[in-house]
Order: C-alpha cells, then structure tokens, then sequence
C-alpha cells in the first residue's frame, strides 16, 4: 500500500496531508494498522470528511482487537448508518455482530440502538420487539420508540391500539429531523400502513418543520376534512394548523375557521376526542390564542388583544401562558403604547420564565430610547427589577444610569426600591446604576465593562492569575492524564493523526464526562492546530456553560484567544485602528477561521464580500497601498490580505463616519443607513445611540464587536476601561457628574 517509509506517512498525515491516499485501493485500506491500532478509525473519519466515501467506509471496517469502547462506538454509530443507506444490510449485521462479541458492548444503549436499525430495515420486525422488551420506554431513543411501534403495527397492522400509539407519538409534543426521518421510514417499509387522514396530518407537520406554510396548509386542510376531531384530540396539531393560516396568506379564513370552532366548543357542542382525551379548556386556549395571532398578522390589534385576554385564563401550562402574556405585551407595545406599562405591571406578577421576555424586554427598551422616553423606561426598570434576568436589568441600569449622567430626565426619586436615599445627587443616583450594572450581569461583559469605565480602574472585571505558593512544584515525570484516561486517549487521537478539523463535535458529545483541566488540555490541543474558533466554541460551550462555574483569567484567554498578533498589531497600526478593536472586528466576524464564509458570501478573516474587496483593492492602491489582485473568494482565504483589506475598510468607515462605534455598525448594517439612524438621533450620545439601532442583528454585532474589544484592551494590551471606552467613543467623555 505505502510508497513512502512509514514515519514519512505518519508525518504527512499528522500535518493534514491525506492526498496521497488518493491513489490507494479501498480495499487496502486495513494495512492502516501498520501505523497504529487506531489509526484506521480517524483517517477513515477523515477520509469522509474529505468526500472520499468508499476509502473511508473502508478504513472503518478495519477492527482492530483492543479498540476502547469510546472509539468503537464512534466507529460503529457512523459505519452502520452508512452501509444502511448503500442498503449492505447483511454486512451492517456481521460487522456489528462480530463487534459485539463482549458481554460488555452488547449492553450499552448504542449498540441496541445500531441493531434495532438493522433489524427494522431488513423487515425482522419480532426481533426489533424482542429487543425492547422488558426496557424502560424512558431509556429508549426517540428513534428506537418509533421503530418499535412501527415494528408492532407490522406484526399486528390492524390493532388501532398501536395506530393510536403511532398517532400520538407523530402529532404529539414538536416535530424534529427525527420525525421525518422515522416518518420517511414508514413511507419505504412495505407492510406498515398508517389511515390517510394521519399520514395528511404528519405531513403537514413537516411542512410547518420546514417553514412551507402553504403545503401544510393544504395536508391539514386534507385531514381536516376527514376527521376534525383529530385536531381537537391533539391540541399541536391544532398549534400547527393556527401557524399554516397565520403565515400562508390565508389568515381571514383562518380567523373565521377558529373563531367559530371555539364558539362551537363552548356552546357546549362537544365530541368524543375532547371528552376523553382533553380538557375542552385546553382546546379553546389553542383556538383563540392562534385567532389572536392571525388577527395580529393583519394588523388588526384591538381584535387581536380581545382574543389574547380570553385564551390567558385558559392557559392549559406556564410555558403557554408565557407565551399568551408575550403576544399580549407586544401587540400593546405596537398598538397601544400608552397603556403598554399599565399592562406590564399587571401580568408581570404571572409570568413563569423571565428568560423567555429577554427579546421583548430588550425591543421595548430600544423603543422608549428612540422616543427619549426616560421616566417611562424607569417606571419600566421598576417594575421588571427582581424579575427580569440579569443581562436585561443590567442593560437598563447602564442606560438609565447614562441618562441620568446627560442629564436628559429629571429625577423624581424614581430609584428609592434600589435603596438609593431620596434627594440624591444626580453624580451618586448615576453611580449607583453603573454598580447595578457591573455587579449585576456576570454573564455577558458589555454593560459590566462599560460600567467599569464609569466606575473607576480599581474595579476587577477578569479575574488575575492565581498566585502559585512558593513551595509549590511541578512532577514533570507526572504521567499526563491523556496518556492513561481512555476518554482522553480517544479525543487525543484526533490530533494526533491530523484530524483536529473534525474533532469538536466529537469532544462536545462527552462535554459533561470532562473535567475543566480536561477541556484546557484539549482547548490547547485546538489551539497547537490553529483551530480558533473550536477552541472559542469549546470554552464557550463547556467552561462558560458549566452552572456555578467561576471562570478564572486563562479561561477567558482561551475563550478570546490572540492569533495572527504578527500581522494584525503592525496592520492595525498602519491604518490608525485601535488593536483592541481591530481583534473584537475578527474574532466577532470569523472567530480568526481564515477561510470561513457566511451564508451570504463573506469571506475570510474580516469577513469581506468579493465586490467591496475588489472596490477597496482599487482605493488602496489608488492610495498608494499595496497592490492586491483580488479575482476570487479564494484568494480572500489568506489572512495577510484579507486583514489588510479589512483594516483598510474599517479605517475607511471610521474616518467617513466619524468615530469607531458609527463604523462597526456600518460594517455591518451598511454605511447609508447607519448615517440616517444617526441623523434622527443627533442629541444622543453614541453609546446611547447604539441602543436605538432598530435592526436588532446590526445592535447585537456592535455590542458582541465592542464587548471583545473590551475584553482584549483589559486582558493583553493593560488597558484600564477608561481608555477602552476612549477608543471606542473618542467623542465622549468619562464622568458620571451631571451635566
């Protein structure tokens, strides 16, 4: 198989070098054990990463004797699959078959779940209920519980137990990929049949998955006329129907359609489905709730808020009169402002997730800054004080508190439920909210960051590097864990056979198996590759995750990492940025993923569209800049050029609209309409301005961007937030005096 000495291979393939498998028969593919008895297992999972499916496959068949149970279930929960779908079902079976010779693998969870699927697809339909039994519903898959049922209707298609079974099991609680998958299944099996009327249902619950209103609208409209109490019986069903009227273009009929059906149900015309299966309650909640959201669609408010204070007494859970309280807030903002706080004291006592209005409180509070609405926004503060969480009453501290520093409200003692003592100064009533601000949301450092820089330098917002006792020492012989703990023997792998790009999802699915001296070895790991941005979302996804976890100093280094320093600092400087910026702009646009491109187009490490490329290209040299022939996406891959350019184009906008925040948003939500945004607000100052950005996206990248660059000038560049804040808003002064 080899043409090259083996070390020379091992070389290759550790620096991600896979070409020259290329040319290598698949069926030779097991002489990859020369290289190590794991080898097989992570080229081959390479390989498919690569497109190269038949080697890949191939390489994975290989079993080597004393493979870990991590690897072999890793190996086998994507081999299987793929011999599934290349319908080689006879040797799924055999491979796995002979895998499971250990008393030890034919236990574990996966491997049932790998044998059901073989089973079910080659029509053994006994064996697939031999498996199950005596199991605990609850320890099955969400796939294994539809496999089953399907596998008792094929052996007993005519038992309307099971039908019924089947039918809760698809029209019951949200529809996902799984469904479809399973759904896809029943469609393919030759001896599993459902009744048309719940195969129109389940279809048209998959449209709803994908957003295709109008053709589920058609299935439903199917079943509707077949069975109607089938959608009473299945209060999601009916969710779903309310959702294909609202947003297909047919919300009139819709209106009609649910306004009479729940007038219907409550003159006492009840069925069956609702005697036995719901609460006819629950049933009429569903009716006017989705009433109120077609007529809410249209515009039509008063008849929509008429519709919502019916169905909020009938709310069949928390989690629905959540979501009641939330449409009828939000209908009151758009339609009836006035009464908009009246409204919110009232229902803000019954709600049950808070979490659940940060996106409503976060868009009220940009509607009364765009209208300077300032003793509104602090009757709105006291009134969610307590109950909101902690990044939104952070947000509202800081911006009232920078209102109160402007001097753009008077003070009426509005903040005596904070303990502050009446007839405060302004100077102390401000400092007291930028406290409120910084102590209060720990978990995201925009607003505490900003607060600090009213605050003073003394305020610690990383924390510093643990001191080490004098007598402390390091067992350099100590063995490594990664050399002894099997889970850690497994992710290693990845990296040491050049397959660091695919490893992530692999770590995250043990993320709560890893301790975090674990997740910082393997954030090192990622970083010895170059992997940024799986080093920034492993420590986002573990570390920051991790509930009552105190992230120390090394992990925000690792969560804001400092790449590419060689070229961006002497960049940065040329074109006048400040480089604690110029970071938050890269680490925010690509998280330092050179070749990475949006959905859009964007390419690179700034993240640069091709035409505005090629237009700056020709401004810098016209400039008398480097020349850059730019032709492709491609070439915008390597960093040295696309950071130039995309320091060139934030240079650019800073200096056409005048300061670094009016830039960063530009950047993002376009230059023209940034400047008419301005406009209409002049007399606030920026960093106020940033909270009336009526795009949410554009509000939330200038936040994230000016966040990071806070985060970078405090944790590299010794910055205190003064001087961040300095950089950010050079316009704005520093004092929390009255003005």
């Amino acid at each position: 198989m080899f043409s090259k000495p083996i070390t020379e291979i091992v070389t290759l393939l550790q620096k991600d070098n896979y070409d020259f498998l290329s040319s290598v028969d698949p069926s030779q593919m097991h002489e990859l054990t020369v290289l190590g008895p794991d080898a097989p297992f992570y080229i081959g999972l390479k390989l498919l990463k690569r497109g190269d499916t038949a080697r890949g496959i191939s390489a994975l068949m290989v079993m080597p004797e004393k493979n870990s149970m991590y690897l072999q279930k890793e190996r086998l929960t994507t081999l299987i699959p793929l011999l599934l779908n290349n319908n080689q079902i006879d040797l799924a079976l055999k491979i796995l078959q002979q895998t499971g010779h250990s008393p030890q693998m034919v236990t574990q969870d996966w491997y049932r779940r790998l044998l059901t699927e073989i089973y079910f697809t080659m029509g053994i339909y006994r064996e697939v209920c031999t498996l199950q039994k005596n199991i605990d519903i609850t320890s099955l898959s969400v796939q294994e519980q539809g496999l089953g049922l399907f596998s008792q209707l094929a052996l007993e298609p005519k038992n309307q137990d099971i039908i019924n079974r089947i039918t809760s099991f698809f029209l019951i609680g949200p529809v996902t990929e799984t469904s479809r998958n399973l759904f896809e299944k029943i469609q393919k099996a030759q001896d599993i049949y459902l009744p048309q009327t719940i195969t129109n249902a389940i279809r048209g619950r998959l449209f709803i998955l994908d957003r295709s209103y109008g053709d589920a609208l058609y299935y439903f409209n199917q079943a509707l006329r077949r069975n109607r109490e089938l959608f009473e019986a299945y209060p999601d069903l009916l969710a779903d129907l309310g959702k294909a009227y609202q947003f297909s273009g047919a919300t009139k009929e819709g209106i009609k359609l649910f306004a009479d059906w729940e007038a219907t149900i409550l003159s006492g015309q009840t069925t069956s489905a609702l005697i036995t299966n719901n609460d006819k309650n629950k049933i009429r909640f569903m009716l006017l709730f989705f009433t109120g959201r077609m007529a809410r669609q249209i515009k039509q408010y008063s008849d929509a808020l008429n519709y919502f204070d019916k169905a909020l007494p009938l709310a069949p859970d928390p989690q629905q009169r959540d979501a009641c309280i939330w449409y009828i807030l939000d209908t009151t903002l758009e339609s009836d402002k006035i009464n908009f706080i009246k409204t919110l004291e009232t229902l803000i006592p019954i709600w049950s997730n808070p979490s659940y209005f940060d996106d409503l409180l976060d868009k009220i509070c940009t509607s009364y800054i765009t209208d300077h609405k300032w003793n509104e926004l602090a009757d709105i503060f006291t009134i969610i004080y307590q109950k909101a969480d902690s990044p939104i009453q952070a947000r509202y501290a800081y911006i009232l508190a920078r209102a109160i520093t402007e001097g753009y409200f008077p003070l009426k003692d509005q903040f005596l439920f904070l303990g502050i003592p009446a007839g405060s100064s302004r100077s102390f009533v401000a400092t007291e909210l930028y406290k409120v601000a910084f102590e209060t949301d720990k978990a995201s450092l925009y607003y505490r960051s900003l607060a600090s820089a009213f605050l003073g330098t003394q305020l610690q917002v990383i924390p510093e590097p643990q001191s080490i006792p004098s007598d402390a020492h390091t067992d350099t012989k100590k063995t490594k864990k990664e050399d002894v703990d099997p889970l850690m023997i497994y992710l290693s792998g990845f990296f040491t056979w050049g397959a660091a790009d695919i490893a992530l999802p692999y770590i995250l699915e043990y993320k709560d198996q890893l301790t975090p001296e674990d997740i910082h070895r393997l954030a090192e790991l990622l970083k010895s590759h170059n992997r940024w941005g799986d080093q920034i979302q492993l420590v986002s996804k573990t570390l920051f995750s991790k509930p009552n976890y105190e992230p120390t100093r090394n992990d925000y280094q690792l969560l804001y990492p400092l790449p590419f320093r060689d070229l961006m600092e002497p960049i940065a400087k040329q074109h006048k940025i400040p480089l604690e910026i110029f970071y938050g702009l890269v680490r925010t646009e690509s998280a330092f993923i050179p070749d990475v491109k949006s959905h859009a187009g964007a390419t690179g490490l700034t993240q640069l569209m091709l035409a505005t490329a090629k237009d700056a290209t020709w401004r810098i040299q016209r400039e008398g800049g480097p020349e850059f022939s730019i032709t492709n996406e491609k070439e915008l891959e390597d960093p040295e050029t696309n950071l130039f350019i995309g320091a060139w184009y934030l240079s650019y906008l800073i200096e056409r609209t005048g300061s670094p925040l009016l830039a960063l948003a530009s950047y993002n939500g376009g230059m023209t309409r940034v400047r008419n945004w301005r406009s209409s607000q002049k007399s606030l100052v920026e960093d106020l301005f940033l909270e009336t950005i009526p795009i949410t996206e554009t509000r939330e990248y200038s936040r994230k961007v000016l966040a990071a660059a806070a985060i970078y000038g405090y944790l590299y560049f010794h910055m205190s937030m003064e001087a961040i804040f300095a950089d950010i808003f050079p316009i704005q002064k520093i004092t929390v005096e009255a003005r």
